[in-house]
């Protein structure tokens, strides 16, 4: 009986045939090409849109999808397809960025917590556990209430949301690999 040494795939490496077997899989493809879109669609906007998005002309209110107007016109008679565009680019800053301040914040007190071991990861993960007690729409209303309204404040909702998810990926991820 031999053994087979075999090299094992880097962390993070795709590995031989991800691209043959993401081809095979509906799901992926179907995401892959929705994201392609979004991302097209938010370029597109920083060049063209087909009307002022911001342009509110009453007289236009609810119109039926047509030539001019491809997706119709909202109650303020706002070209749907020009908004939909403009949309796509802060939907798009909207994730990256909660996203981001979720992963910087939650990556940190994870290894914190991973690092120091004792009361400090207690209280960290004690921590996440509180935040994790929270629904986002929770959150969400009692900053709005708070802070106003607005993108910045939805960011600011959306990350804090994330920190003890990334905390508590970061602390077990460390604390497996310290354990090696």
């Amino acid at each position: 009986m031999s053994a087979v040494l075999q090299t094992p795939t880097p962390i993070g490496a795709a590995g031989p045939g991800f691209w043959q077997r993401a081809r095979r899989s509906p799901s992926f493809m179907i995401g892959l090409v929705l994201t392609v879109l979004l991302v097209l669609a938010a370029a597109l906007s920083f060049l063209w849109t087909p009307h002022d998005p911001y342009d509110v002309d009453m007289g236009l209110k609810l119109r039926a999808p047509g030539g001019t107007h491809w997706l119709g016109t909202d109650p303020y008679g706002r070209d749907v397809t020009s908004l939909l565009l403009v949309g796509a680019r802060a939907s798009i800053a909207v994730g990256l960025i909660a996203v981001g301040i979720g992963l910087v914040i939650g990556t940190a007190f994870g290894l914190l917590a991973s690092a120091r071991r004792g009361w400090v990861e207690e209280a960290i993960m004690r921590l996440a556990d509180f935040g994790f007690a929270f629904p986002a729409i929770l959150s969400a209303i009692m900053l709005t209430a708070v802070f106003g309204p607005g993108m910045v404040n939805a960011i600011i909702a959306i990350g804090i949301y994330n920190i003890p998810t990334f905390a508590r990926i970061t602390r077990a991820s460390a604390n497996c690999w310290s354990s090696r």
